[in-house]
């Protein structure tokens, strides 16, 4: 990861003034910029090609967001962001780690042996819910109550199938959450075929003696991921929950927040945000129990109609709550035509947005434009602008937005965690 930068206007101004030198006849003032085209290679630094991918080149970008063409063995993915992108790229990682556990023939025995198991528990299941359930965990309050609320929406037809039933009974589906968690990745990930490759992995604690940690004994050096990438209490979360148990505590959590019931609802019924990543938004703005009107961040979470979108503004709380405990205390969140502005409670504004390649198109002028008349038009307009962004601007961008006044930062990691 490379530093991050700081623009002042009179850097700006030299910085242009070596690409006007180059090209005279591009007129700022009348003309939006082309984003540029990337190979892979710079932008990726030595990833670009790994174990069962390739970025394809060129690299482009909408002026907001860098698009990708992602090759793997099922074909070209498009992927849009480099968080979006470095995810997936963990993901393939994994994938293909776990998938040379089946070169121990110990662990494939235990394959065999767990694949034994499941038919004849489902078919009980079925046939004998209430009976089936006791026998398995008599004693066991916590899982007693996991169990009936389950087994009865399996048998009503409102929710989880005998095979999830099963999975919760034997612990395969504790154990699949546990194995996601130690290895980096999330347990209710949307890419398909870690999915299935982390369910079929965790049938084997199923089999005999195989726990968890007997299967990441198997794995590579260094795919463990260390505690002080997630903190404790949130992993034993992700890991101890039940689904239902984990959207109930989101839920609370982000009344805490402040949050309104009606954005809470429909962030749970948002289908491009997985169980986890809702739970992070939900923790990261409980995280900042100062700042008020936190409602307009999580509205606009609510909002997103795609994936990209969802992951974007999943950064982007983490991004904010980073920037509120480590660069400047924030106060309060605005509505600034339409788009949620922090303001620190020194008076300045704090436009924090994950960002990978801004390029002064114009959709990016108008946007960014908005944001700077409706500050100006607050009934107490900011003192100044923090324009923080985790990616690159071009020249051009960079002297426009430098235009405003505002204070650029680039180039900004994002923090260590689950959230790339």
């Amino acid at each position: 990861m490379r530093p991050f930068f700081r623009l002042s206007t009179a850097t700006t101004a030299l910085v242009l003034g070596a690409v006007l030198s180059v090209a005279p006849a591009f007129s700022l003032s009348e003309q939006y910029e082309t984003p540029p085209e990337q190979d892979p290679s710079v932008v990726l630094k030595g990833t670009e090609n790994g174990p069962g991918y390739a970025v394809l080149a060129p690299v482009r970008s909408d002026g907001f967001l860098r698009i990708y063409q992602l090759q793997t063995d099922l074909g070209v993915e498009q992927i849009e962001g480099d968080g979006l992108l470095k995810l997936r790229l963990a993901e393939i990682k994994v994938l293909i780690a776990l998938e040379g556990l089946k070169n121990d023939a110990s662990f494939l025995d235990g394959l065999k042996e767990a694949a034994k198991k499941p038919v004849d528990f489902v078919e009980s299941t079925v046939t004998d819910p209430v009976g089936t359930a006791k026998s398995t965990v008599s004693g066991v309050g916590r899982m007693f109550g996991r169990l009936t609320k389950g087994v009865g929406d399996a048998v009503s037809g409102k929710g989880g199938s005998p095979a999830d039933i099963a999975k919760a009974i034997t612990g395969q589906a504790q154990a699949e959450r546990e194995l996601a968690v130690q290895l980096g990745v999330d347990p209710y990930t949307f890419y398909k075929p870690l999915s299935e490759k982390l369910n079929e992995t965790a049938s084997v604690t199923t089999a005999g003696s195989w726990t968890v940690t007997a299967i990441t004994a198997l794995l590579p050096g260094g795919m463990i991921v260390s505690a002080a990438r997630q903190a404790d209490n949130f992993r034993n979360l992700i890991v101890d929950s039940t689904p239902a148990e984990l959207a109930d505590r989101t839920a609370a959590t982000f009344r805490t927040a402040g949050v309104t019931e009606k954005t809470i609802s429909r962030i749970a019924a948002n289908p491009f945000y997985t169980a986890s990543e809702k739970a992070i938004i939900a923790y990261q703005l409980q995280a900042m129990p100062t700042v008020q009107d936190l409602d307009l961040i999580a509205a606009k979470a609510a909002d997103a109609e795609s994936r990209d979108i969802a992951y974007f503004q999943l950064r982007r709380v983490v991004l904010l709550e980073t920037y509120n405990r480590v660069i400047s205390g924030l106060g309060q969140i605005r509505a600034v035509n339409g788009i949620p502005v922090a303001i620190r409670k020194d008076g300045l504004a704090a436009v924090v947005l994950p960002l990978d390649m801004v390029a002064w198109t114009q959709t990016v002028a108008q946007t960014f434009s908005s944001i700077h008349e409706g500050l100006a038009g607050l009934p107490f307009p900011p003192t100044g602008v923090d324009f923080l962004i985790t990616g690159d601007l071009t020249p051009v961008a960079a002297e426009r937005i430098a235009s405003f006044g505002w204070e650029i930062t680039g180039n900004y990691p994002m923090p260590e965690g689950p959230v790339h």
